[in-house]
């Protein structure tokens, strides 16, 4: 995963401090949520979740893409990348071979790496120079750079870029998407997936903080995660885009699969069984958009 480290919160940051929210810039005073690690901001203009951290920012090494989250990498989301693959079918109706894909905060390149499988020239950026080296040397996977992609310039836009669960590690937002418009062809589409921080599970966490009076805080820590700078529900991520150049044009939700997440047998249950009000309240704990850029962009 991509993140761009600068406009992190200072670790230590104390409880009360004025920050300045990563979306709308708006000043935001007040503590929603104390936890261990970090503190949890509501934005008053825009509505957005965001972290104030009270530790060193998440590095990004080796240990985290091969080791930390092995799990995650080693069952990537086969059917996710295939509902993908169809929505690129049908908002740039071209033959597969035709279509440049790049996909931003690739890691190890699982997703270039299923959509070259289907025929699209398929690129991968990522700042880690581990999970590049990991994923062209030992996945024998083609096309991967490392990059920041605040200043990457392609040679040429792509059709198609993607951004899937990435944005949440990202400490500035807007230049990260202001980054990925650039790279995007006039006529291009960008998908991105994050979590919703107004799903039930979300909801259900900060319910839990709420009642016990903030003593029952490891379903909110360990949804928000460390590493997990910004926490987007549906009005500010389409903020966020909107103030980077794009427009939505299609939204779809849907829930990480339980063989991803790396759970205690307790915690497995108990998302099981959320999961399974999801379609019932149409409440899903990832949130997905469709973009074109603005009309006025082109």
């Amino acid at each position: 995963m991509d993140s761009n480290k600068s406009g992190a919160a200072a670790p230590g940051a104390q409880a009360g401090l004025s920050e300045v929210c990563p979306v709308c810039n708006t000043q935001c005073t007040d503590i929603a949520y104390t936890l261990p690690r970090f503190n949890l901001l509501v934005c008053p203009g825009c509505t957005h979740l965001f972290s104030q951290l009270k530790v060193e920012p998440e590095a990004y090494a080796a240990d985290y893409f091969l080791e930390a989250n092995a799990e995650h990498w080693e069952n990537p989301e086969e059917a996710l990348f295939n509902d993908l693959d169809s929505l690129i079918q049908e908002y740039v109706p071209t033959q597969r071979a035709e279509v440049r894909t790049l996909d931003v905060g690739t890691a190890t390149g699982y997703l270039p790496r299923h959509f070259g499988k289907l025929g699209y020239e398929s690129c991968g950026l990522d700042i880690s120079e581990d999970a590049v080296r990991y994923g062209t040397q030992e996945l024998k996977i083609p096309r991967l750079q490392a990059a920041n992609i605040e200043t990457y310039i392609p040679d040429t836009p792509f059709p198609v870029v993607t951004n899937i669960y990435v944005i949440e590690h990202v400490a500035d937002p807007v230049p990260f998407l202001e980054g990925i418009r650039r790279s995007l062809a006039d006529d291009g589409i960008f998908i991105c997936m994050t979590v919703d921080s107004d799903s039930l599970i979300f909801r259900m966490a900060k319910i839990l903080y709420r009642i016990t009076g903030g003593r029952s805080f490891g379903a909110l820590e360990r949804i928000c995660e460390v590493h997990h700078l910004n926490h987007f529900n549906r009005k500010s991520l389409e903020y966020a885009l909107d103030k980077s150049g794009f427009e939505v044009v299609h939204r779809f939700s849907r829930n990480l699969p339980l063989r991803t997440l790396t759970l205690q047998p307790l915690q497995r249950v108990a998302v099981a069984a959320l999961y399974m009000l999801s379609p019932l309240l149409d409440s899903w704990f990832l949130q997905g958009v469709v973009c074109r850029p603005k009309r006025t962009d082109r």
